[in-house]
Order: C-alpha cells, then structure tokens, then sequence
C-alpha cells in the first residue's frame, strides 16, 4: 500500500471507530430502536463498522425535517444559490476523493483503481452537471389558440420531497446519482444506501453539512431495504421515489407507491446483448466487450453479458476472451495492480455459483473460471473468477436470468434478423451493444433492439448529459441528462385574462 493511501486510511479509520449514526434535519442522530448492523469487507470477512439500523420511526422523523425544509427555507433558496451548494459539495468531495475511493474499496470490493479513476471522479462530474442545470430550468410560453386577450405559460416546479433508494454495486456514485438532480430542481431528499454498501453515503454526509446545505434538505436514513424501503414507499408525504435495484424490488415499490399515487422513476434490472459482427474491429471487440462484462466484478446493470458473436469469428473471439479471463488479476482491491475484486458479500458469491451449477446442470459448458479463490491473502474473501459459459441456449437460466456477476454467456449467430431476435428475447431492455464497420448494418440493428441505450463500436461509455433508460421491466423514467433533472420537476400551467 502506498504512503499516501495510508494516510487516507488512517482518516477513513478515524471516521469509522465510532458507530455510525443516521443525517436527520442536520444531526446526527442513532436510530430509535438502538439497533445496529455490521458492515463486512468482501475482502477479507472483517468487520469495518457498525451502523444505526433504522426503522419506520425513523423514517418519519426524517420525513418531517425534509418537509419542513422544502417548505421552509428551501423554498426560497434561489436557483444559483442550489448551484453553488452543489458544486461546493463536488470540490469537498474532490479534496477528499482519496478517501472516498478507499472507503469504496473496503465497503464495496470495487478496486482501488477502479474508485480512484472511475466512481469517484464520475460522482464529482455527476454534481457539476447538475449544478449547471439548476439555473436553467424554465417554462414556455404557449400562443393561445383559440383566441381572446389571453396570455399562457407554463413553468416548472419541484415535486416535494423524494425518498431516494440507492443500490450496493456504485455506492457512492449511486448517492449522487439520488442526489444531484432532485436538489437541483429544489426538491429534499430521504436518502437511503444500501444496507450492504452504506459507509461513503455517510461519509457523504458529512461533506453535505460541510457545504452549507439547509438542515432537512438531505436526510440519510440506514438500514434493511425491506423496512426502511417499505417505509419510505408507503409514507403519505412523500411525494417522490427514486429507485436503483431489482426488476423484482421495483415491482414492490410500484405496488407501494401506488397507494398514494407516487411519482416513481426506477432504474432496474439488465441482461443485456452484445453483438459483435465478423466485420468489426475484432480486436477492439473483443477488448471492449470484455471490459464491458467484468468491470466492477460484473456488477453492473448494463454489463454486456449476453456475447452474440457471428459465427464466422466466434472460435477466435472465445480464445482470446479465455486468455484475456485467465490474465485478469483477481485481488485484493486495494492492491493497485488488481483488476478485479471480491463479490459484495457471500451471499451474492453464492447466488452466483448456484447460477453457473444451474448452466452446467442445464447443458452449458464453463470454458473458463467458475471456482472461488480462498488461497494466500484472498482466504475468508468472496473471491470468483471471472466465468465464460458456452453452448447455451436462449431457455438457459444463465441466459435469462441477471446474474450480475462476473459470468460471461457467449453465443454464435449466422445472420442479422437471427441476432435481432435473440437479443430481443428478454424481459429486459436496459442497453446493448453492436461492433460492425458496416453503418447500415448497425442502424439496422440499432433501430431493431428493444433497450434505452445501444453503444456501436464501445461498450459502457457513458456521460451526464446521456439518459440513462430502461424499456421492458429495465424500468421507468431516465437517469441523467435533461430528462433526469425533469423527472424531478412538475409543470404548472397558467392562463391569464388581459381584458
């Protein structure tokens, strides 16, 4: 470990040697019932620190401070004074996005590199953007026509007050995610992380007091999805959700919201086709799909982990994803040289592995990897090699079913109508990929695949300004870009007689 990131530890060491207490109106706060849980190193087994688990109670308590505040002194906060508290909160985060990066790493298992590269700099950009967006948001004016001396315009406002629910796989990234844009657009905010990742949305909060923020504008409230999420689904004033997770858990929340008829945006599940014609740039395919299966452990929503390949290159692009899978250093993630982590936690190791047994159990082939790793300074981590399955076919659960981890489903296809689909053949429509030369091969595929995002000749590229869609049971409503700050808005209309 380099000096430098023991420094960062020693900070990270200082913040977690106390149990870690809930953000309500401005204060830190243990829960009501006294309860707490641990939060395990995928790493190693360890126990890192212990944190408040709240409850119904709880989640009451913070509702009330963020209606107080959305009410309150929020209301009158201008546009450009929300902006500079949110891009003041981008440079705290940036002085201390060493930190941060570590914290994700022992929390999460997400490689130190990895953090320090990707998640932490995209959650700063992440703020930035929508900092901009904050002084920017206007109504129209509408010609009147049916006549009269009437003047119309509409204008748009926040929705109130948003109960945000991240997901365990992009901790902190995902806090911004559930942030930046509802308190951009004036709204306040009940966050809560996953119980299994909770530590740099706390940290988080420290950064959020530091910047100025109203007290109740963002409450963090910790603890089981199934308690406090249900609370914050079904409470009456709460106007807002914001959910990142399961097509399954989404599907609950729309039936709690549906009581009080809840705006909902929700950002679910993927099994996602990747498609790489025998006129691509094979070795850039390769390379790209690959990165776009196995980053972050294959804990991604958008991971590729359908592989098409055409027939006429397939033995070629399946040997050299063994080579590359058999290279892959699977490690401890704040070893700098690791490119690949432990799994969250070890029950997800073992829902993964129960995933590959299923496929072998149902005729697949695993071609590389599928065993845990326990040995040297990997003993007591959930550690998988990276998996590639092959002679699979579209009724294989592997093939179906998200398993998000690193499992890699490769499958041959002849001609283009065939790879439509078969990529088609999903309850899933979160993104794809196609790798061709030919432009009007990919426009036809392009226009063909039922998913809210399709990347040609790249794989997970991505930026603020892109939404972020799911079709099919991928979800509802857009992340990022314009739509995602208009997700948080609602329009008022408003006629006025001039005579």
């Amino acid at each position: 470990m380099s000096k430098l990131l023991e420094v960062h530890q020693e900070n990270v060491s200082k913040f977690l040697s106390s149990t870690k207490q809930m953000l309500i109106n401005g204060v830190w706060v243990p829960s009501i019932s006294g309860k707490v849980y641990e939060s395990i190193n995928p790493a190693n087994g360890e126990i890192i620190a212990k944190i408040y688990e709240g409850d119904k109670e709880d989640v009451d308590r913070a509702v009330r401070a963020a209606r107080a505040a959305f009410n309150g002194p929020w209301s009158v906060t201008s546009p450009a004074k929300r902006s500079k508290l949110l891009n003041k909160l981008a440079d705290l985060l940036e002085q201390r996005s060493e930190e941060f990066a570590y914290l994700e790493s022992i929390d999460g298992g997400i490689t130190i590199n990895f953090a320090r590269y990707g998640f932490v700099p995209s959650a700063i950009a992440h703020l930035r953007y929508y900092a901009g967006w904050a002084t920017k948001l206007t109504g129209q004016t509408i010609p009147f026509t049916t006549g009269g001396n009437l003047h119309a315009y509409t204008k748009r406002e926040p929705i109130g007050v948003c109960g945000q629910i991240t997901s365990w796989n992009i901790p902190l990234l995902g806090a911004i995610w559930k942030l930046a844009a509802p308190l951009a657009a004036g709204n306040t905010v009940i966050l809560k992380p996953s119980q299994q990742t909770t530590l740099t949305a706390l940290l988080l909060g420290e950064l959020i007091r530091d910047a100025g923020f109203p007290d109740g504008v963002v409450n963090i409230v910790t603890g089981s999805g199934g308690k406090i999420g249900e609370a914050i689904t079904s409470h009456p004033d709460i106007d807002k959700i914001g959910f990142t997770g399961s097509t399954v858990v989404g599907k609950g929340i729309m039936k709690s919201s549906a009581e009080t008829l809840k705006k909902v945006t929700l950002e679910l599940g993927g099994k996602s086709p990747n498609i790489i014609f025998a006129d691509a740039d094979i070795a850039k395919a390769i390379k790209g799909s690959f990165m776009g299966m196995f980053t972050n452990q294959g804990q991604v929503c958008m991971a590729g982990s359908r592989l098409y390949v055409e027939k006429e290159v397939y033995n070629q692009v399946t040997e050299k994803l063994v080579t590359m899978a058999q290279k892959m250093k699977v490690g401890n993630p704040l070893d700098p040289t690791s490119q690949m982590g432990p799994l969250v936690s070890k029950q997800h190791l073992e829902t993964v592995k129960n995933y590959i047994e299923t496929a072998i159990k149902e005729g697949a082939k695993v071609l590389t990897g599928g065993n845990t790793l326990q040995d040297g300074e990997l003993a007591g981590g959930n550690y998988l090699q990276p998996t590639i399955l092959i002679d699979l076919d579209e009724n294989c659960t592997a093939v179906k079913e998200e398993i998000f981890g690193p499992v890699l489903c490769v499958m041959p296809f002849e001609d283009i109508d065939e790879v439509i689909g078969k990529a088609n053949l999903t309850e899933f429509g979160l993104a794809s990929g196609v790798w061709t030369k030919d432009i009007s091969k990919a426009f036809k595929v392009i226009n063909a695949l039922e998913a809210g995002t399709v990347w040609v000749n790249n794989y997970l590229h991505s930026d603020n300004a892109i939404p972020l869609s799911g079709y099919k049971q991928s979800g509802i409503g857009s992340e990022m870009g314009y739509p995602g700050i208009e997700a948080y808005t609602k329009t008022k209309s408003v006629v006025i007689n001039l005579d």
